[in-house]
Protein backbone atom coordinates (compact mmCIF):
# COMPACT_ATOMS: atom_id res chain seq x y z
CA UNK A 1 0.00 0.00 0.00
CA UNK A 2 1.30 3.21 -1.05
CA UNK A 3 1.86 6.20 1.68
CA UNK A 4 -0.04 8.85 -0.82
CA UNK A 5 -3.93 7.12 -1.10
CA UNK A 6 -5.89 9.60 1.17
CA UNK A 7 -7.43 8.38 4.01
CA UNK A 8 -11.13 9.50 4.01
CA UNK A 9 -13.14 7.94 7.52
CA UNK A 10 -12.92 5.71 10.17
CA UNK A 11 -15.70 4.09 12.00
CA UNK A 12 -14.99 3.05 15.53
CA UNK A 13 -16.42 -0.46 16.19
CA UNK A 14 -19.40 -1.32 15.26
CA UNK A 15 -19.92 1.97 14.06
CA UNK A 16 -22.10 3.05 17.25
CA UNK A 17 -21.59 6.66 18.82
CA UNK A 18 -17.95 7.20 19.96
CA UNK A 19 -19.76 7.01 23.45
CA UNK A 20 -21.22 4.02 23.14
CA UNK A 21 -18.33 2.26 21.68
CA UNK A 22 -15.74 3.53 24.36
CA UNK A 23 -18.02 2.20 27.04
CA UNK A 24 -19.09 -1.05 25.80
CA UNK A 25 -15.28 -1.41 24.47
CA UNK A 26 -14.46 -0.92 28.04
CA UNK A 27 -16.69 -3.48 29.79
CA UNK A 28 -17.61 -5.82 26.80
CA UNK A 29 -15.74 -6.20 23.55
CA UNK A 30 -12.50 -8.29 23.16
CA UNK A 31 -10.93 -6.30 20.90
CA UNK A 32 -12.14 -2.79 19.52
CA UNK A 33 -11.97 -2.41 15.63
CA UNK A 34 -11.45 0.75 13.62
CA UNK A 35 -11.98 0.37 10.03
CA UNK A 36 -9.98 3.01 8.03
CA UNK A 37 -11.26 3.78 4.32
CA UNK A 38 -9.37 5.15 1.51
CA UNK A 39 -10.69 7.42 -1.34
CA UNK A 40 -9.87 4.49 -3.46
CA UNK A 41 -11.95 2.03 -2.15
CA UNK A 42 -8.88 0.29 0.01
CA UNK A 43 -9.32 -0.15 3.62
CA UNK A 44 -7.14 -0.86 6.93
CA UNK A 45 -8.80 -2.64 9.73
CA UNK A 46 -6.64 -1.88 12.91
CA UNK A 47 -7.58 -3.29 16.65
CA UNK A 48 -6.84 -2.29 19.64
CA UNK A 49 -7.05 -4.36 23.51
CA UNK A 50 -9.52 -1.60 25.04
CA UNK A 51 -8.87 0.11 28.43
CA UNK A 52 -10.98 -1.80 31.25
CA UNK A 53 -10.31 0.41 34.18
CA UNK A 54 -11.10 3.80 32.74
CA UNK A 55 -13.65 5.06 30.24
CA UNK A 56 -11.92 8.21 29.64
CA UNK A 57 -8.42 6.34 29.12
CA UNK A 58 -9.79 4.02 26.81
CA UNK A 59 -11.10 7.15 24.37
CA UNK A 60 -7.73 8.22 24.83
CA UNK A 61 -6.42 5.42 23.07
CA UNK A 62 -8.98 5.67 20.28
CA UNK A 63 -7.90 9.14 19.28
CA UNK A 64 -3.98 8.30 19.77
CA UNK A 65 -4.75 5.29 17.13
CA UNK A 66 -6.72 7.61 14.97
CA UNK A 67 -4.00 10.54 15.45
CA UNK A 68 -1.47 7.60 14.46
CA UNK A 69 -2.68 6.86 11.22
CA UNK A 70 -3.18 10.69 10.60
CA UNK A 71 0.40 11.02 11.14
CA UNK A 72 1.39 7.86 8.77
CA UNK A 73 -0.38 9.16 5.76
CA UNK A 74 -0.52 12.97 6.12
CA UNK A 75 -4.12 13.32 5.75
CA UNK A 76 -7.00 14.29 8.15
CA UNK A 77 -9.67 10.98 9.70
CA UNK A 78 -12.81 11.82 9.89
CA UNK A 79 -15.01 9.55 12.23
CA UNK A 80 -17.83 7.95 10.71
CA UNK A 81 -19.45 7.93 14.03
CA UNK A 82 -22.34 9.84 15.68
CA UNK A 83 -21.36 11.85 18.52
CA UNK A 84 -24.53 11.07 20.22
CA UNK A 85 -23.34 11.79 24.51
CA UNK A 86 -25.13 9.01 26.92
CA UNK A 87 -27.20 10.36 29.64
CA UNK A 88 -29.36 8.00 31.21
CA UNK A 89 -27.03 4.57 30.95
CA UNK A 90 -23.92 6.84 32.41
CA UNK A 91 -24.24 6.01 36.20
CA UNK A 92 -25.04 2.58 35.83
CA UNK A 93 -22.10 1.65 33.24
CA UNK A 94 -19.67 3.59 35.65
CA UNK A 95 -21.45 1.60 38.23
CA UNK A 96 -20.88 -1.65 36.85
CA UNK A 97 -17.36 -0.76 35.89
CA UNK A 98 -15.93 0.63 39.51
CA UNK A 99 -17.58 -2.70 40.29
CA UNK A 100 -15.60 -4.76 38.09
CA UNK A 101 -12.30 -3.43 38.40
CA UNK A 102 -12.50 -3.60 42.31
CA UNK A 103 -13.60 -7.54 41.95
CA UNK A 104 -10.55 -7.96 39.95
CA UNK A 105 -8.04 -6.54 41.43
CA UNK A 106 -8.63 -7.51 45.12
CA UNK A 107 -10.45 -10.99 44.49
CA UNK A 108 -8.60 -12.21 41.92
CA UNK A 109 -4.99 -12.37 42.21
CA UNK A 110 -3.16 -14.07 39.33
CA UNK A 111 0.01 -15.80 38.41
CA UNK A 112 2.24 -16.40 35.43
CA UNK A 113 3.70 -20.57 35.52
CA UNK A 114 4.86 -22.40 33.17
CA UNK A 115 4.32 -26.36 31.52
CA UNK A 116 5.31 -28.50 29.42
CA UNK A 117 4.26 -31.62 27.54
CA UNK A 118 6.03 -34.56 25.09
CA UNK A 119 5.45 -33.39 21.42
CA UNK A 120 2.07 -35.38 20.55
CA UNK A 121 0.33 -35.68 24.12
CA UNK A 122 -2.23 -33.28 24.74
CA UNK A 123 -1.86 -32.84 28.56
CA UNK A 124 -0.17 -30.13 29.80
CA UNK A 125 2.18 -30.83 33.16
CA UNK A 126 2.35 -28.35 35.32
CA UNK A 127 6.03 -27.57 36.13
CA UNK A 128 6.57 -26.73 40.37
CA UNK A 129 6.26 -22.97 41.15
CA UNK A 130 6.45 -21.59 44.20
CA UNK A 131 3.76 -18.73 44.86
CA UNK A 132 4.47 -14.88 44.39
CA UNK A 133 6.98 -16.09 41.63
CA UNK A 134 6.32 -15.71 38.17
CA UNK A 135 7.92 -17.93 35.63
CA UNK A 136 6.88 -16.67 31.75
CA UNK A 137 8.16 -16.89 28.55
CA UNK A 138 10.13 -19.86 28.20
CA UNK A 139 12.53 -20.89 25.31
CA UNK A 140 13.78 -24.62 25.38
CA UNK A 141 17.06 -25.66 23.99
CA UNK A 142 18.64 -29.19 23.30
CA UNK A 143 21.76 -29.87 24.31
CA UNK A 144 24.06 -32.93 25.37
CA UNK A 145 20.59 -34.95 25.77
CA UNK A 146 19.27 -32.76 28.45
CA UNK A 147 16.29 -29.87 27.92
CA UNK A 148 17.15 -26.59 29.02
CA UNK A 149 14.83 -23.59 30.13
CA UNK A 150 15.49 -19.87 29.94
CA UNK A 151 12.81 -18.00 31.11
CA UNK A 152 11.77 -14.83 32.62
CA UNK A 153 11.81 -14.78 36.22
CA UNK A 154 10.63 -12.46 38.26
CA UNK A 155 9.23 -11.70 42.16
CA UNK A 156 5.86 -9.76 42.72
CA UNK A 157 7.29 -8.03 45.14
CA UNK A 158 9.71 -6.49 43.65
CA UNK A 159 8.09 -6.86 39.79
CA UNK A 160 11.95 -6.36 38.49
CA UNK A 161 12.34 -9.27 35.92
CA UNK A 162 15.56 -10.91 35.06
CA UNK A 163 16.75 -14.58 32.56
CA UNK A 164 16.91 -17.21 34.51
CA UNK A 165 17.85 -20.70 33.34
CA UNK A 166 17.75 -24.11 34.27
CA UNK A 167 16.98 -28.26 33.50
CA UNK A 168 13.68 -29.24 32.92
CA UNK A 169 14.01 -32.65 35.06
CA UNK A 170 11.00 -34.59 33.76
CA UNK A 171 10.47 -36.94 36.28
CA UNK A 172 9.40 -34.37 38.82
CA UNK A 173 8.19 -31.98 36.87
CA UNK A 174 10.72 -29.20 37.58
CA UNK A 175 13.45 -27.24 36.73
CA UNK A 176 16.55 -27.89 38.57
CA UNK A 177 20.26 -26.45 38.75
CA UNK A 178 18.25 -22.52 38.36
CA UNK A 179 20.87 -19.81 37.82
CA UNK A 180 20.29 -16.39 36.26
CA UNK A 181 21.38 -16.14 33.14
CA UNK A 182 20.95 -12.27 32.50
CA UNK A 183 20.31 -9.73 34.92
CA UNK A 184 20.13 -5.91 34.76
CA UNK A 185 19.22 -2.93 36.22
CA UNK A 186 16.23 -2.89 34.03
CA UNK A 187 13.50 -5.47 33.17
CA UNK A 188 14.50 -8.41 31.22
CA UNK A 189 11.86 -10.87 29.56
CA UNK A 190 11.14 -13.28 26.46
CA UNK A 191 14.96 -15.08 25.87
CA UNK A 192 14.36 -15.41 22.41
CA UNK A 193 17.44 -18.06 21.62
CA UNK A 194 19.00 -18.34 17.91
CA UNK A 195 21.85 -19.30 16.28
CA UNK A 196 24.37 -18.31 13.65
CA UNK A 197 27.63 -19.84 12.44
CA UNK A 198 26.82 -22.68 15.09
CA UNK A 199 26.99 -20.13 18.02
CA UNK A 200 24.39 -19.61 20.15
CA UNK A 201 23.15 -16.13 20.39
CA UNK A 202 19.81 -14.36 22.80
CA UNK A 203 17.56 -11.25 22.05
CA UNK A 204 15.91 -10.81 25.38
CA UNK A 205 12.61 -8.04 25.68
CA UNK A 206 14.84 -4.81 27.19
CA UNK A 207 11.86 -2.28 26.54
CA UNK A 208 12.24 -0.62 29.69
CA UNK A 209 15.96 0.34 28.46
CA UNK A 210 14.84 1.88 25.55
CA UNK A 211 16.97 -0.65 23.31
CA UNK A 212 16.70 -4.24 21.09
CA UNK A 213 19.73 -5.74 22.55
CA UNK A 214 22.12 -9.04 21.31
CA UNK A 215 23.60 -11.14 24.01
CA UNK A 216 26.16 -13.79 23.25
CA UNK A 217 26.54 -17.47 24.83
CA UNK A 218 30.50 -17.39 26.62
CA UNK A 219 29.69 -20.28 28.90
CA UNK A 220 26.36 -22.45 28.18
CA UNK A 221 23.87 -22.27 29.76
CA UNK A 222 24.92 -19.44 32.33
CA UNK A 223 27.13 -17.10 31.06
CA UNK A 224 26.17 -14.38 28.23
CA UNK A 225 27.83 -11.22 27.46
CA UNK A 226 26.06 -8.45 25.51
CA UNK A 227 27.66 -7.74 22.18
CA UNK A 228 25.64 -5.47 20.47
CA UNK A 229 22.77 -2.77 20.46
CA UNK A 230 20.44 -4.11 17.26
CA UNK A 231 18.16 -1.32 17.64
CA UNK A 232 18.81 2.29 19.96
CA UNK A 233 16.04 4.30 21.41
CA UNK A 234 12.76 1.84 20.74
CA UNK A 235 10.54 0.50 23.24
CA UNK A 236 9.89 -2.81 21.71
CA UNK A 237 9.33 -6.48 22.94
CA UNK A 238 9.12 -9.71 22.13
CA UNK A 239 11.73 -9.23 19.60
CA UNK A 240 12.62 -12.61 17.42
CA UNK A 241 15.07 -13.01 14.41
CA UNK A 242 14.99 -14.68 11.36
CA UNK A 243 16.81 -15.24 7.90
CA UNK A 244 15.44 -15.68 5.09
CA UNK A 245 16.92 -16.23 1.45
CA UNK A 246 20.41 -14.13 2.17
CA UNK A 247 18.56 -11.38 4.70
CA UNK A 248 17.95 -11.21 8.15
CA UNK A 249 14.28 -10.03 9.20
CA UNK A 250 13.28 -8.59 13.02
CA UNK A 251 10.06 -9.06 13.95
CA UNK A 252 8.74 -6.57 17.11
CA UNK A 253 6.30 -4.82 18.66
CA UNK A 254 6.57 -0.99 19.12
CA UNK A 255 5.15 1.04 22.19
CA UNK A 256 4.57 4.47 20.77
CA UNK A 257 1.51 7.11 20.77
CA UNK A 258 -1.50 5.45 19.15
CA UNK A 259 -0.15 1.69 19.48
CA UNK A 260 0.39 -0.54 22.70
CA UNK A 261 2.67 -3.47 22.42
CA UNK A 262 0.25 -5.65 21.06
CA UNK A 263 -1.48 -3.81 18.40
CA UNK A 264 1.28 -3.90 15.73
CA UNK A 265 4.36 -5.86 14.52
CA UNK A 266 6.38 -3.96 12.84
CA UNK A 267 9.80 -5.48 10.58
CA UNK A 268 13.46 -4.33 9.85
CA UNK A 269 16.24 -5.69 7.50
CA UNK A 270 19.81 -6.45 7.84
CA UNK A 271 22.26 -7.82 5.94
CA UNK A 272 24.10 -9.13 8.49
CA UNK A 273 23.01 -8.56 12.41
CA UNK A 274 26.73 -8.84 13.91
CA UNK A 275 28.03 -6.43 11.78
CA UNK A 276 25.44 -4.22 9.97
CA UNK A 277 22.64 -1.73 11.25
CA UNK A 278 18.93 -2.11 11.07
CA UNK A 279 16.34 -0.34 8.54
CA UNK A 280 12.52 -0.45 9.16
CA UNK A 281 11.19 -2.46 6.16
CA UNK A 282 7.98 -0.24 6.01
CA UNK A 283 6.38 2.66 8.10
CA UNK A 284 2.87 0.99 7.64
CA UNK A 285 3.03 -2.18 10.04
CA UNK A 286 2.81 -5.42 8.72
CA UNK A 287 0.04 -6.54 10.95
CA UNK A 288 -2.22 -4.36 12.34
CA UNK A 289 -4.78 -6.71 14.61
CA UNK A 290 -4.26 -7.28 18.38
CA UNK A 291 -5.26 -10.92 18.12
CA UNK A 292 -2.77 -11.47 16.01
CA UNK A 293 0.16 -9.42 16.18
CA UNK A 294 2.50 -9.80 18.93
CA UNK A 295 5.04 -13.01 18.95
CA UNK A 296 4.91 -15.46 20.91
CA UNK A 297 8.19 -17.32 20.64
CA UNK A 298 10.32 -18.16 17.76
CA UNK A 299 9.82 -18.65 14.11
CA UNK A 300 9.93 -21.95 12.63
CA UNK A 301 10.58 -23.96 9.45
CA UNK A 302 9.02 -27.17 8.77
CA UNK A 303 10.18 -30.08 6.89
CA UNK A 304 8.90 -28.61 3.45
CA UNK A 305 10.03 -25.33 3.77
CA UNK A 306 7.52 -23.11 5.08
CA UNK A 307 8.07 -20.82 7.95
CA UNK A 308 5.33 -20.59 10.97
CA UNK A 309 4.94 -17.60 13.16
CA UNK A 310 3.56 -17.89 16.79
CA UNK A 311 1.77 -14.73 17.99
CA UNK A 312 0.06 -13.67 20.56
CA UNK A 313 -4.24 -13.37 20.42
CA UNK A 314 -4.17 -10.19 22.85
CA UNK A 315 -7.40 -9.65 22.95
CA UNK A 316 -9.99 -9.71 25.70
CA UNK A 317 -6.74 -9.52 28.07
CA UNK A 318 -3.05 -9.50 27.64
CA UNK A 319 -1.63 -12.72 26.23
CA UNK A 320 -4.84 -14.84 26.18
CA UNK A 321 -4.45 -17.10 23.47
CA UNK A 322 -1.55 -18.62 21.41
CA UNK A 323 -1.77 -18.51 17.57
CA UNK A 324 0.37 -20.25 14.94
CA UNK A 325 0.80 -18.74 11.62
CA UNK A 326 1.94 -19.10 8.14
CA UNK A 327 4.10 -16.94 6.80
CA UNK A 328 3.41 -16.86 3.36
CA UNK A 329 5.98 -13.86 1.99
CA UNK A 330 8.98 -12.66 3.72
CA UNK A 331 10.93 -10.47 1.63
CA UNK A 332 12.07 -6.71 1.11
CA UNK A 333 8.97 -6.59 -0.75
CA UNK A 334 6.38 -7.46 1.98
CA UNK A 335 5.03 -9.47 4.49
CA UNK A 336 2.25 -11.73 4.19
CA UNK A 337 0.74 -14.12 6.61
CA UNK A 338 -2.36 -16.26 7.23
CA UNK A 339 -3.69 -17.89 10.61
CA UNK A 340 -3.94 -21.49 10.69
CA UNK A 341 -5.04 -22.44 13.92
CA UNK A 342 -5.09 -21.18 17.97
CA UNK A 343 -4.35 -23.11 21.33
CA UNK A 344 -7.19 -24.12 23.71
CA UNK A 345 -6.21 -23.12 27.35
CA UNK A 346 -6.06 -25.76 29.82
CA UNK A 347 -8.54 -26.11 32.19
CA UNK A 348 -8.05 -23.57 35.30
CA UNK A 349 -6.00 -21.14 33.21
CA UNK A 350 -7.19 -18.33 32.05
CA UNK A 351 -3.93 -16.93 29.38
CA UNK A 352 -1.00 -18.45 27.52
CA UNK A 353 1.35 -16.64 25.65
CA UNK A 354 4.32 -18.17 24.85
CA UNK A 355 4.85 -21.58 23.19
CA UNK A 356 8.65 -23.17 21.79
CA UNK A 357 9.14 -26.50 20.75
CA UNK A 358 12.80 -28.47 20.97
CA UNK A 359 13.26 -32.22 19.95
CA UNK A 360 10.28 -34.17 21.58
CA UNK A 361 9.07 -31.27 24.37
CA UNK A 362 6.98 -28.36 24.24
CA UNK A 363 6.92 -25.95 26.75
CA UNK A 364 4.62 -22.61 26.96
CA UNK A 365 3.34 -20.33 29.96
CA UNK A 366 -0.02 -20.21 31.69
CA UNK A 367 -1.63 -17.55 33.92
CA UNK A 368 -3.97 -19.08 37.19
CA UNK A 369 -5.88 -17.59 39.52
CA UNK A 370 -4.75 -18.00 42.93
CA UNK A 371 -7.65 -18.59 45.44
CA UNK A 372 -6.15 -19.38 48.67
CA UNK A 373 -5.97 -16.75 51.54
CA UNK A 374 -2.35 -16.19 51.12
CA UNK A 375 -2.61 -15.31 47.97
CA UNK A 376 -5.73 -12.54 48.70
CA UNK A 377 -3.88 -10.74 51.40
CA UNK A 378 -0.95 -11.00 49.39
CA UNK A 379 -2.50 -8.64 46.70
CA UNK A 380 -4.26 -6.66 48.89
CA UNK A 381 -1.21 -5.54 50.58
CA UNK A 382 0.47 -4.76 47.09
CA UNK A 383 -2.33 -3.17 45.99
CA UNK A 384 -2.39 -0.89 49.01
CA UNK A 385 1.15 -0.36 48.98
CA UNK A 386 0.70 1.17 45.68
CA UNK A 387 -1.65 2.99 46.42
CA UNK A 388 -0.26 4.65 49.25
CA UNK A 389 2.98 5.50 47.02
CA UNK A 390 0.56 7.28 44.61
Amino acid sequence: MQLEKTLISVKVGSGKSIDSEVVNSCLFYNKLMLEFSFSDGDIIKSSLLPNRVSFAKNKKLINEKIALFEKRFNQEVKISNPKRILFIESFLYYFCLVVKNIFVKFFMPNQWIMAYRKTGNKHWELIEFKKNELMADPFIYYHDNKYYVFYESLNYDVNRGHIAVGELDTEKNKIINIKKAIDENYHLSFPYLFEINCELYMIPESSENHTIDLYKCAEFPYKWNKVKTLINNIEAVDTVLIENKGMWYLLTSEKICGASYGDELTIFTSEDPLTKSFRRLSNIPAVHDVALARNAGSIYMNKTGNLYRVSQDCSRRYGYKVNMMKINQLSENGYREEFISKFDLPKNTIAMHTYNFANEIEITDLKIINKDIISLVRNALRIFKKMIKK
